[in-house]
């Protein structure tokens, strides 16, 4: 299994890139990856789910509970497969998913849990991967 990766943070998209975020049921995209999405992707507040602009959300964290991980492995994984789905339709775009394997993520799951979402299916090829994180998927595949 080899796929595209890219390396740190990203900046700016090229044109053909789509910024794939950790979202929230509510579509509040107040923090991280999700604040990035809404300022420079075109995400949509009160959009939790889906393709805004030039970012596609993944609902992970819902805000209306106390308690996280508060979405069920199983909901993010329909979540990822949906993905996956929309991307082999959409094969000329590119699907930068923004987990970087080192970071805390805001939803409560480690790294390796969120690989192993990710690892769920058979990964079209324009998923991209942050090389770290990209490194865990191949740990567990």
């Amino acid at each position: 299994m080899t796929h595209k990766t890219y390396k740190g943070k990203i900046g700016k998209l090229p044109s053909h890139g789509i910024f794939v975020f950790g979202s929230n049921p509510e579509g509040r995209h107040g923090k991280g990856a999700a604040l990035d999405a809404k300022l420079n992707h075109g995400a949509i507040y009160g959009q939790g789910y889906g393709r805004q602009g030039r970012s596609y959300a993944i609902a992970t964290k819902d805000l209306r509970k106390k308690v996280h991980p508060s979405i069920s492995v199983e909901e993010i994984e329909d979540q990822i497969r949906t993905l996956y789905k929309y991307a082999t339709e959409y094969d000329e775009l590119d699907f930068y998913i923004i987990y970087d394997g080192t970071s805390p993520n805001l939803n409560n799951y480690s790294n390796e849990e969120m690989a192993k979402m990710f690892a769920c299916a058979d990964i079209p090829e324009n998923i991209i991967f942050e090389e770290t994180f990209y490194e865990l998927i191949k740990e567990i595949v």
